[in-house]
């Protein structure tokens, strides 16, 4: 990596944040919210329309991790909204922020198999009944894989100095 890049990447860390870049700030944590919202709703209505009798598909604890998640997802949107948490600096919400990171890699995880193997088994429901969505899901679990990787080689990028 070239010093000149290094000096650009550190001065910008280093700078002084300014108005304008703080209302940008909130508005993109408002807005990560909301599609964070409204996601886990569509993920789900799809795993809940799984859980069918007659389906016959895979209802093992990745399902059920999915599911709980996304109430949680769901809930934490709700509360943040309700009680303006969106940009708060209190050890608590930061706690509960940093398990919930934590438990959105295992979800990507839980989808990214839960989905893999639910369309190997050719489960009918979720690939004729909720076709759009499980389409949609197949195809956004790589996305999640390539942005991690992305933002690691990122991380791995700039702590190289």
């Amino acid at each position: 990596m070239s010093s000149s890049f290094r000096k650009s990447i550190k001065n910008s860390i280093n700078k002084p944040v300014s108005n304008s870049e703080t209302i940008m700030n909130k508005n993109a944590h408002v807005s990560g919210a909301v599609l964070a919202f409204l996601y886990n709703v569509l993920v789900l209505t799809y795993i809940v329309s799984l859980e069918n009798k007659l389906c016959g598909c895979i209802t093992d604890w990745r399902h059920d991790f999915i599911k709980y998640y996304s109430i949680a997802i769901i809930l934490w949107g709700v509360i943040t909204f309700g009680f303006n948490l969106v940009n708060s600096k209190s050890q608590f919400v930061m706690v509960l922020r940093n398990i919930l990171m934590a438990a959105a890699l295992i979800n990507i995880w839980c989808l990214y198999t839960y989905v893999g193997d639910l369309d190997k088994t050719k489960c009918s429901c979720a690939i004729e009944k909720q076709k759009s969505m499980h389409y949609f899901l197949y195809l956004w679990r790589y996305v999640l894989v390539g942005a991690i990787i992305l933002a690691l080689v990122g991380v791995i990028l700039i702590s190289l100095k």
